[in-house]
C-alpha cells in the first residue's frame, strides 16, 4: 500500500506546473475489455481474447505544446481469462480467472491534425479482486490467497479518434511486463497429460472505450490566449 501511495503522489507531481503553463482537460471513460492470460495454457492463440470485462475511469490531460500531451488516469479494469464449455479431462478445462484492478496509467500522446491521437506509456496496476474457478471448483476468491500478484506494471499502446467535439473513440492495448502469478510452482494448474501452467503469466488485453472530455473548448481557448500573450 505504501508503494501504491508513493506512485500516485509521484505521478500527481508531474502535473504541478506553473499556472501560466497549464492547459488541462478533464475526462471520463467507459467501455469494454477483452482479455486473456498468456502462460495459463487456456487461451494462448494470438486473437483469443475471450474474457470480457468492464472498464471505467477518470483522467486529466496536460497540453505540452507542438501537438504533444500527457495524461494520467484512475481506472477500474476487469482482466483475466475465460474458457467456456471446457472438458475436465482435456488439455483445456472450463476455466475462469477474473482479476479486478485499479490502474493508474501515465501516457504521452501525439495528436495529428486535431483528430487522431497516438499514445504510449505505462500503468501501475493494483489488484483489488480475484475469482479463480477451474471446472466449477473455486480455487480462489480473495487476493490474500496469494496466487496472483497484487502489484503489476503494464505497457500500453493507445489510439483515439475524435467523433464530435468532446467525444472520442478509444482503442487501447495493454500487456503486463511483470508476471501476474505469485503462487508456488506446485499450485499451478496441471493438465491430464502432466503439462503445467507457466510460472510467468501475463495479462494481455484490448479495450474499446468512449471518452468524454469536459472542457475541451475552454482548454483550446486558453491555449490560443497564451499564444497571443506570448506564453508557451
Amino acid at each position: 500500500m505504501k508503494k501504491f501511495k508513493l506512485l500516485l503522489l509521484s505521478t500527481l507531481i508531474i502535473f504541478i506546473l506553473p499556472a501560466k503553463a497549464q492547459i488541462f482537460q478533464g475526462y471520463i471513460t467507459a467501455g469494454l475489455n477483452l482479455s486473456k492470460v498468456e502462460g495459463d495454457r487456456v487461451n494462448n492463440n494470438m486473437l483469443a481474447f475471450n474474457k470480457p470485462g468492464i472498464n471505467a475511469g477518470v483522467g486529466i490531460i496536460l497540453d505540452l505544446g507542438h501537438n504533444f500531451s500527457t495524461s494520467m488516469e484512475l481506472d477500474f479494469n476487469q482482466k483475466g481469462a475465460l474458457k467456456r464449455n471446457g472438458d475436465p479431462d482435456s488439455l483445456k478445462p472450463a476455466y475462469l480467472t477474473r482479476l479486478n484492478f485499479i490502474d493508474i496509467p501515465l501516457l504521452i500522446h501525439y495528436t495529428d491534425k486535431g483528430k487522431f491521437t497516438f499514445g504510449t506509456g505505462f500503468t501501475y496496476s493494483r489488484l483489488v479482486g480475484v475469482k479463480w474457478v477451474v471446472n466449477g471448483r473455486t480455487l480462489s476468491k480473495n487476493i490474500n490467497d496469494g496466487f496472483f500478484s497484487e502489484n503489476n506494471v503494464d505497457w500500453i499502446a493507445d489510439f483515439k479518434m475524435s467523433i464530435v467535439k468532446g467525444l472520442k473513440f478509444n482503442f487501447r492495448y495493454s500487456y503486463s511486463l511483470t508476471s501476474i502469478w505469485s503462487g508456488t510452482e506446485d499450485q499451478l494448474l496441471e493438465t491430464v497429460d502432466g503439462r503445467k501452467q507457466d510460472m510467468r503469466q501475463n495479462n494481455s488485453m484490448v479495450s474499446i472505450r468512449l471518452i468524454w472530455v469536459f472542457n475541451e473548448k475552454e482548454s483550446i481557448k486558453n491555449k490560443e490566449e497564451l499564444k497571443v500573450s506570448g506564453g508557451k
